[in-house]
């Protein structure tokens, strides 16, 4: 692949083969995703052209805003399966949860009531204005029910600026990290694509997701990126792999 040869290289060019996009909003009507399972089912057959075998779809976990249980997603996913099997996309779909680190979370991790996103990783998230207070509190519940956590989209939390070392500490604690791909196109605006540039380049990033909502996001993502990064943002998303 001459990924010099242009000035962006759609995603198609460069995803990796046994990609699997671990962070999505393909759940109808439990969040701020896709509002019927049509238009899931749409995009997971983009999903599909673009040479994705597997997604592992994240619907909000979030105190007061959308409690969702356990049961309310696994029966949405059930619903979803059966929609894909009557359009014969063969994409296997897998659901999980994107857990905001509030007092729902630390209450359901101590009942042991999460839904892993593969093996011992949980997906959770913070505000993206200010930490929990109890930051420290959480990560060792996290660990003491045996989890690993992924941090979504790091890049977003503005709160830590642009402070490298910041960064670092979080990683040193105990998080792993999760790259919106969208941040690198721009979608969330330049301040969070140039702190997600920073942290891409230091190689802090362990993992990639699309953390597609709607289709509109989808076509923002499938216009790819441009060359300086696609390289690199390809090599990122081989890591996913470990999902499969």
């Amino acid at each position: 692949m001459h990924f010099l040869s242009k000035k962006e290289i759609p995603l198609k060019e460069f995803i990796p083969k046994g990609y699997v996009d671990m962070h999505s909003h393909l759940l109808s009507g439990i969040d701020d995703g896709v509002k019927t399972v049509y238009q899931s089912a749409f995009i997971i057959e983009q999903f599909e052209k673009l040479g994705v075998k597997k997604i592992i779809t994240t619907p909000h976990v979030m105190q007061d805003v959308w409690p969702n249980t356990s049961e309310v997603i696994i029966s949405k996913h059930t619903e979803m399966l059966k929609v894909l099997s009557s359009l014969d996309i063969k994409v296997t779909l897998q659901a999980s949860a994107e857990y905001m680190l509030d007092d729902l979370f630390y209450k359901r991790i101590k009942d042991k009531d999460i839904i892993p996103l593969y093996q011992k990783y949980i997906l959770v998230e913070m505000s993206t204005f200010n930490p929990p207070i109890n930051l420290n509190e959480i990560l060792f519940e996290i660990k003491l029910a045996g989890f690993t956590p992924i941090l979504a989209h790091p890049e977003r939390y503005s709160f830590y600026k642009d402070d490298i070392n910041k960064f670092i500490e979080l990683k040193e604690s105990g998080f792993l990290f999760q790259l919106n791909l969208l941040s690198i196109s721009g979608y969330y605006g330049e301040k969070v694509k140039n702190i997600g540039m920073k942290l891409l380049t230091e190689n802090l990033f362990d993992f990639a997701g699309s953390d597609v909502h709607n289709h509109q996001q989808f076509e923002v993502l499938e216009k790819g990126f441009t060359a300086k990064y696609a390289s690199k943002i390809s090599e990122l998303m081989k890591k996913n792999r470990s999902f499969s």
